[in-house]
């Protein structure tokens, strides 16, 4: 845009001071201008933990300066900013919301999440910036004239956000001084403060009777910017909706994640990004000061956390302080021991019920001379695996051992004092504010070992990517699946998104080995070990996967910061995305698989290498066919394995796979279900759950 014309009448004219507008002349928004306040109510609602929807809050935002533009008989943009705090706290705490004790913190982060809001849509426009610049080069001023709901410190924290504070010689805001360029009250007052003759001044800006009219009543010169495009476009912005502006997103990192020179599967950063979005939202709700990220998938999901709260966080004061705490199914057994005659070894009864009397040795650390003296002393075959070994002869045999008993005292009271010294090193008030645990999931193995090595007397919560098994959770042992739960009860999205937890782990893995046990001679109290397959597929494939996602999550933050969404469009996005990534792998993507099996093994037991699948279990195919036309969300998770057997047993075969036609019948079912049937038939509480 040429703006000729007006540098020409600046000179003609003489102009000595050239007062602006501020929207749609000196910057513009990609939205419409009300869109930036439902921004505003996003960030106060995520950074306060606030139990209110977005746009709740910002409904009760907009009812407040309505109550006060009657009560106070001015106009909007002339209400004072302090008056629009103090009406929305009252309302708010009225309705429980806040308490009076939380209204100075709501208060002292409302200006800073306005900035936020408004700053995230802002794009500068260079012609009239270059403009204003020249004639400031040549000896004039600028002042900026506004009408606006907010401050002149935070127009401040604007123009420094966008490097041109400097620029203004003043700054003059309508709700600061009560009175507006649209009702002719403002002008006179500040040429009259700044002694400024009104043939000396010009104004500039889009607005026809604002900053053109009543800026000539007042015996000032006026230039009207042809901005009459961005008018249009604030009023197209009313248009379309969040969800598909959130869908578009997806399909967009998406598309990238397909192409050539992406790795397979990176599209996973949506599941680990919306994590650690709840995480963050859910911390803040629950005022938790200190997050423990379990070893080893919690190394990325730390890193991952940092990233987005560096990004979300707009108060320094409200940080989450993060830690990384090693710990494993094997090393968490060793701390948390009871007394051999009191140790129920909940964990291995449940997962290795027929465990060899080598294998329950080597899981508590005895060391090898000794496993061998013990096994020598108890006449029995080591190696020979036992069937309910934990209420057998020969468990019985080995708590009266002598040669045992002593080891397993010695091993589980140093092992428990060196865990007592890593756990206080991080300077968290766990006697008062509890221990809140963050990992991958499944169902909280290491939980309780805390739970218990604490003597079950300190809270211990555990916030997981998804919860798929229940232990016997007490007050103190909460715990919560973030992205899906079988908790209170898993809905179709949750048996889809939660299909393939074995990638979940794989993708986060950690660039150290596990945890064996503790010491208080080791470096960082751990005693650890790298599995030379694990080593060689994080050196080789999970690294450079990870940095592509970081990548990625760094890009979702900034796409999906100036986008209001709810959790339950998120659920319905990510599960959509589950269920094609699920469904449609490539020869890529399976080779992917094959490479990524070599390296995953269990710590705890045989340390059997590769991913194993859970065959389905069919006693009447017919039946099980009819269940899967009803409700084939249930049977998800061994589809996403078909392509990966058949690709293993016959590579060319995969190829006539009819996975499209299986994706087009998921979406068909349950569009008939929760669409249709939904709205005519009671079947969902008989049939389809």
């Amino acid at each position: 845009m040429s703006l000729n014309q007006l540098n020409k009448q600046l000179k003609e004219k003489q102009i000595k001071f050239l007062f602006t507008d501020y929207y749609d002349t000196v910057v513009h928004r990609h939205v419409h201008p009300n869109y930036a306040q439902r921004l505003w109510a996003k960030f106060m609602v995520r950074e306060l933990g606030l139990s209110i929807s977005i746009d709740e809050l910002y409904f009760i935002r907009q009812e407040s300066i309505n109550y006060l533009v009657k009560k106070l008989g001015k106009s909007v943009d002339e209400i004072p900013y302090c008056a629009q705090k103090e009406e929305i706290c009252k309302r708010l705490i009225n309705e429980n919301i806040i308490s009076v004790q939380d209204k100075a913190e709501f208060i002292n982060l409302f200006e800073d999440a306005d900035v936020r809001a408004e700053s995230s849509v802002q794009y500068l426009d260079q012609d009239v910036l270059d403009t204003l610049k020249y004639f400031k080069s040549n000896g004039g001023k600028v002042y900026l004239v506004s009408d606006f709901y907010g401050t002149r410190t935070l127009f401040e924290k604007l123009l420094l956000h966008h490097k041109i504070l400097d620029l203004f010689d003043g700054i003059y805001i309508s709700a600061d001084l009560e009175k507006s360029k649209y009702s002719n009250s403002i002008y006179e007052p500040i040429l009259s403060e700044l002694n400024i003759k009104p043939e000396e001044a010009m104004m500039i800006g889009d607005n026809l009777r604002s900053d053109y009219n009543n800026a000539i009543k007042n015996g000032m010169s006026a230039y009207h910017l042809p901005h009459k495009k961005y008018l249009r476009k604030n009023k197209l912005n009313n248009f379309g909706n969040d969800n598909k502006r959130l869908k578009l997103i997806i399909d967009k990192l998406s598309k990238k994640c397909r192409k050539s020179s992406a790795i397979p599967y990176t599209e996973y950063v949506v599941f680990y990004h919306v994590f650690v979005e709840r995480l963050y939202e859910v911390a803040k709700r629950k005022n938790i000061k200190n997050l423990f990220f379990l070893s080893r998938e919690g190394q990325y999901l730390k890193k991952l956390f940092d990233s987005y709260q560096n990004f979300a966080l707009i108060d320094e004061g409200y940080r989450i302080r993060t830690h990384y705490l090693k710990i494993s199914r094997h090393a968490a057994l060793q701390m948390s021991l009871k007394d051999i005659n009191e140790e129920p070894f909940t964990f291995l009864s449940k997962k290795y019920s027929n465990i060899s009397t080598d294998d329950f040795l080597i899981a508590v650390n005895c060391p090898e001379d000794l496993r061998a003296q013990i096994i020598k002393e108890l006449q029995v075959d080591g190696k020979a695996n036992v069937k309910g070994f934990f209420s057998s002869q020969i468990f019985e045999s080995l708590k009266q051992n002598q040669a045992f008993t002593k080891y397993y005292d010695e091993h589980r009271k140093l092992s428990r004092k060196a865990f007592e010294e890593y756990i206080h090193s991080f300077n968290s008030n766990i006697q008062e504010n509890g221990i809140h645990l963050v990992d991958i999931g499944w169902g909280g193995t290491m939980q309780e070992a805390v739970f218990a090595f604490f003597d079950e007397k300190i809270p211990v919560t555990g916030y997981y990517l998804g919860l798929n098994e229940i232990y016997d959770i007490r007050p103190l042992t909460k715990r919560y699946g973030l992205n899906f739960s079988i908790m209170p009860y898993p809905d179709y999205n949750d048996y889809i998104i939660k299909a393939n937890m074995q990638l979940y782990e794989q993708f986060s893995a950690a660039d150290h080995g596990s945890a064996l046990d503790y010491s208080l001679e080791a470096k960082g109290y751990t005693l650890e070990y790298h599995k030379p397959e694990e080593k060689w597929l994080y050196e080789n494939h999970i690294r450079a996967h990870q940095e592509q996602m970081l990548a990625l999550h760094k890009e979702l933050l900034r796409d999906l910061e100036p986008l209001c969404y709810s959790g339950e469009m998120v659920q319905s996005v990510m599960s959509k995305l589950a269920l094609k990534v699920g469904l449609f792998q490539s020869s890529k993507k399976l080779k992917f698989l094959e490479t990524l099996s070599h390296g995953f093994y269990q710590n705890v037991g045989t340390n059997q290498v590769g991913i194993s699948y859970e065959r389905p279990k069919i006693k009447s195919p017919v039946k099980s066919a009819i269940k899967f036309l009803m409700t084939p969300e249930k049977y998800f998770r061994y589809m996403v394995k078909l392509k990966p057997a058949i690709y293993k047993k016959n590579k060319l075969l995969v190829v006539f796979t009819p996975m499209y036609l299986v994706y087009v019948y998921y979406r068909f079912n349950k569009y008939l279900r929760f669409k249709v049937l939904n709205r005519f038939f009671l079947l969902k509480y008989n049939a389809f759950k």
